[in-house]
């Protein structure tokens, strides 16, 4: 990579961090582009040659923590150890919460505020080919014996568990938000305990 695109990369990772610390903190309505310029130590001018507004700032953010949050994740489920690598994939989501949980709030808030616009995130173009290449990825073919009918089972197990335990755990964030960002071992108990649940209902579904 040459200098200068090493430099314009760096930019843009500084100013999607500045973003998402404000659009955290104040909700992605209440912020502008001066104040994400600021937060960022850059002009104006500099912003808006990375950037045309504040909405493909926030859709770029969204798309790559979606990519961050599942398209690694999932990759990591094995065919042939389906339960077990079901659960270290939940037990990989439970620790983004301690470890990065403004990903998982951005993702919140982020929804909230497309459907102000009127529009769903679902129908996002990058949205879409993520989901496309994620899909891809994920039938490609095994080298243990699996079945398609196994693979296809598996696969909808795998997509229902993790997207389940992502909106427990969206408004767990946002309730421990909401009283002051500290988690207790109570909240962990119950972020187990219903990771638990899950795996319980998947080890009895077939």
């Amino acid at each position: 990579m040459k200098l200068r695109e090493k430099q314009m990369q760096m930019t843009r990772e500084m100013i999607k961090g500045a973003a998402l610390t404000l659009f955290n903190a104040q909700g992605i309505e209440r912020t502008d582009m001066a104040q994400i310029a600021e937060e960022a130590g850059i002009s104006r001018r500099t912003l808006y040659h990375h950037y045309k507004d504040k909405e493909e700032l926030a859709v770029q953010i969204y798309v790559e923590n979606l990519q961050r949050m599942f398209g690694q994740l999932l990759f990591d489920f094995n065919f042939e150890h389906p339960e077990q690598s079901l659960e270290i994939i939940l037990d990989k989501y439970l620790a983004l919460r301690e470890e990065n949980e403004s990903l998982i709030y951005y993702d919140a808030i982020f929804g909230v505020y497309y459907s102000t616009l009127s529009k769903n995130p679902a129908e996002l173009p990058d949205f879409q080919k993520a989901m496309q290449g994620w899909s891809a990825r994920l039938l490609q073919p095994e080298t243990v014996p699996v079945t398609p009918e196994d693979k296809t089972k598996w696969i909808d197990i795998l997509l229902k568990s993790t997207h389940l335990y992502f909106m427990y755990l969206q408004k767990a964030v946002i309730i421990t938000r909401q009283r002051g960002g500290q988690i207790t071992e109570e909240d962990r108990a119950t972020d187990r305990q219903f990771k638990d649940f899950i795996m319980h209902g998947v080890r009895h579904s077939h």
